[in-house]
């Protein structure tokens, strides 16, 4: 073969060769461009759970929902609970998120109250080693009963309240019976308490609450995330966190988020000034330390 018929064949191999690359490597490229990578979306409930602090958890498990790319969710909790359908609504909403995809509880600091109910809405539960978890109960103010009068006028003995005592404290039971077989039918088998013992509203250290079942692992963010990205299939993935995506939404919408709650926590003396209601919320003022 003369020379020339060898350079013109090893030529074409080479060209072909570096053709091949050329369209692999921007095969590669495409497929990473039009297939976006997965990934684990963080859903935090950072506040006592109100109606105005619902409507920010909302929009991230709406952004959840509407992102394609988001396969798993970690709801990390630190929060003391609050108002009793604020924290109902929670629960239901990450329990319907479940049947989308998977979704994770991690505990920080506390999952007291309402905030162990919404954490009910998510398998498994993490938390660390000394995070004040459960406060299972409710309680309530009861409103002082207002006399009908030549001033105060109503069309019924109850118009003023809405309840009487015995009705107050009626009402009172039925949310505690509420809250206990929620407890009883996400956690199942795997509580080691009676219900007597869980009415008696404690709050227990992480590794503790793992012992008695009221959670599943005792572990940092990073483990939960990685559960969760294991549940949905997925190895190689994003951390997306929802709430910096959806907050900018919510900070000139004055009745959605920007409202007070009447019993909020001053932030310099810590005291609230709670309405009359009943609450699935953990105050440690009235544990009686000075």
């Amino acid at each position: 073969m003369s020379f020339s018929s060898w350079f013109r064949r090893s030529g074409s191999v080479l060209v072909w060769g570096a053709a091949f690359l050329f369209v692999g490597s921007a095969g590669w490229w495409l497929s990473g461009y039009m297939i976006p990578q997965p990934a684990v979306g963080i859903v935090r409930v950072y506040t006592d759970i109100w109606g105005g602090s619902l409507g920010l958890i909302q929009a991230q498990i709406d952004e959840a929902r509407e992102d394609d790319r988001v396969k798993a969710v970690v709801v990390q909790l630190d929060s003391p609970g609050g108002e009793v359908v604020a924290s109902q609504t929670l629960f239901l909403e990450l329990q319907d998120l479940r049947r989308d995809m998977p979704v994770v509880g991690s505990i920080d600091g506390m999952a007291a109250s309402g905030a162990y109910y919404a954490a009910l809405g998510t398998d498994p539960i993490y938390a660390k080693p000394s995070s004040e978890v459960g406060n299972v109960g409710v309680w309530a103010f009861i409103p002082s009963d207002l006399p009908v009068n030549d001033v105060v006028l109503a069309s019924g003995p109850f118009k003023l309240t809405g309840s009487n005592r015995a009705e107050f404290v009626r009402e009172l039971e039925g949310i505690r019976q509420e809250f206990l077989a929620t407890v009883f039918s996400q956690r199942g088998d795997r509580l080691k308490l009676s219900q007597a013992e869980l009415s008696q509203g404690l709050l227990y250290p992480g590794r503790e609450a793992l012992r008695l079942g009221l959670i599943d692992h005792v572990g940092s963010q990073t483990e939960a995330i990685a559960a969760a990205a294991e549940q949905a299939g997925i190895a190689h993935y994003a951390v997306v966190d929802l709430e910096d995506r959806v907050r900018d939404d919510f900070a000139d919408d004055v009745p959605v988020w920007g409202e007070t709650w009447l019993g909020i926590a001053d932030p310099e003396t810590g005291e609230r000034a709670l309405p009359y209601g009943v609450y699935l919320f953990y105050d440690a003022r009235l544990r009686g330390v000075p």
